[in-house]
């Protein structure tokens, strides 16, 4: 009856509000986070030069806004599920249009930097509540609607970014993207001020502020060790210890959780194994997510800058890396559409493969291609991630224990932007390789990365075999 009320509360809702005015806000910030986080790419020679940094430098200013997002989307999830989702969505679209506009403004790296890290603070807070404010204002029958047409808005972005990127450093400057992004957000933050309604659904309780450091410690130590290791070596004292640190803070973290699930009785316990026969099917499907988006996200960040080192026009190599995204686009659908056919076991083999094989390609080759031969391999990798990303989601979701499915949701979105952020620091060897005339960082980044897709479909493949194969088709049904 509770759930029943419920949705037919929301359906009430729904019609008391503007339907597509609240999709077209949620689905705008959704559009900006990911614009934001691909069309600096192309820029970064041109801030490095403006403001007298080198080329590795400047890639933090793609890096520590996807650092900044990973670390805060499961404290702005559970803010907003404690105090307003609708008040953490809307402060986030004002809080991403201050930072854009103090980056349009900044003067040097350390202000650029600064405001870029403001400007992640508010992309963590409406990508940790867009699909939760979705889930609460639409009924039932309206949300697979809405949050398929989010999706899009999220390809579109990604899309966009590169070339839109290009374009406008091509004709004005690299501030431009900056000065857009403020503009557009500030819009939408008045927007979804007038249009989303106000929560109906309040937890209360409080944020767990203590993990929330461990894990910012972790990640943070982590990207710091792997750009130091580039620039210096990864031998000496300083990045060992902050890989030390890492490390360290990683498994404390993990032994604190495990002595509190031991200290939650009976009820922790069997949460515990409602996980332990699905748990690691759900681990492949987070490696695999995580050494996908790196391998992609290294890949779009590093071929954009190596080709502008090499005399490339901006907007030729935006129009160049727009072949990615396009591809995906095209392409996932077609996969999602395969998986449910067939099952999805076969197509996420086949696109992992791919992408191996287009990776190995890019390492053993690319420099000798040109600006005009790279555009296949870039195509093949959207292609790839086309073929991966629904039929992993699909497994993940498959295989999570019904009552944790948010739970696994949210830590999908989180491994995500962790690959990219990880896919930021490869590309930044890349960059300061290429920047340092050391080619050979070129091939190495790119074959590692080949490697470890491969493994990941090697490893697929072997937990699959026999019973995991039965219980996929199990979950399919």
């Amino acid at each position: 009856m509770n759930g029943r009320a419920a949705d037919s509360g929301r359906r009430a809702n729904s019609r008391a509000v503007n339907g597509g005015a609240v999709k077209a806000v949620i689905c705008l910030g959704a559009f900006l986070s990911n614009l934001s986080a691909g069309m600096f790419n192309i820029a970064l020679v041109d801030i490095s030069a403006d403001l007298g940094i080198p080329v590795s430098s400047a890639q933090w200013v793609v890096s520590i806004y996807l650092l900044v997002i990973s670390v805060l989307l499961p404290v702005m999830g559970r803010l907003g599920d404690i105090r307003s989702r609708r008040r953490v969505h809307n402060a986030g679209l004002f809080t991403f249009a201050l930072g854009a506009l103090g980056c349009a403004l900044a003067g040097n790296a350390a202000m650029l930097l600064f405001f870029r890290v403001i400007q992640g603070i508010g992309a963590s807070m409406y990508q940790a509540t867009n699909m939760a404010l979705i889930v609460s204002v639409f009924p039932q029958e309206q949300r697979g609607r809405a949050l398929g047409l989010m999706s899009t808005f999220v390809a579109a972005g990604s899309m966009a970014g590169p070339g839109l990127g290009g374009f406008l450093i091509q004709w004005f400057a690299w501030e431009s993207n900056f000065w857009l992004l403020a503009a557009i957000a500030a819009v939408v933050a008045v927007l979804a001020q007038r249009w989303i309604p106000r929560d109906t659904e309040v937890s209360g309780g409080r944020l767990d502020l203590g993990a929330a450091l461990w894990f910012a410690v972790c990640l943070s130590t982590l990207m710091v060790a792997v750009d130091l290791g580039g620039r210096t070596s990864f031998a000496s004292l300083p990045v060992l210890l902050l890989f030390a640190a890492s490390a360290a803070t990683a498994a404390a973290y993990a032994a604190k959780q495990r002595h509190a699930r031991r200290g939650g009785g009976a009820a922790a316990s069997a949460a515990a194994g409602g996980l332990l026969f699905a748990g690691r099917y759900v681990a492949i499907g987070i490696v695999i997510t995580v050494v996908t988006y790196m391998a992609a996200f290294a890949a779009q960040l590093a071929l954009p800058a190596v080709l502008r080192m090499a005399g490339a026009e901006p907007a030729w190599v935006g129009l160049i890396m727009i072949g990615y995204p396009l591809a995906l686009v095209v392409t996932a659908p077609l996969g999602g559409s395969l998986a449910d056919r067939k099952g999805p076991l076969g197509i996420l083999a086949a696109g992992l493969t791919l992408m191996s094989v287009t990776l190995l390609a890019l390492g053993l080759a690319a420099p000798a291609l040109g600006a005009a031969g790279i555009a296949l391999p870039v195509v093949l990798l959207g292609c790839a991630m086309g073929m991966i990303t629904s039929p992993n989601t699909s497994i993940v979701m498959g295989m999570a224990p019904k009552e944790q499915l948010g739970m696994v949701s949210s830590v999908l979105a989180l491994f995500r932007n962790i690959g990219m952020m990880f896919g930021t620091a490869a590309g930044g060897l890349v960059i300061g390789g290429e920047s340092a005339g050391r080619g050979g960082s070129y091939a190495a980044v790119f074959l590692v990365c080949a490697a470890c897709v491969g493994l990941a479909c090697l490893w697929l493949l072997q937990t699959f075999r026999g019973s995991g194969r039965k219980r996929l088709r199990e979950s399919a049904r």
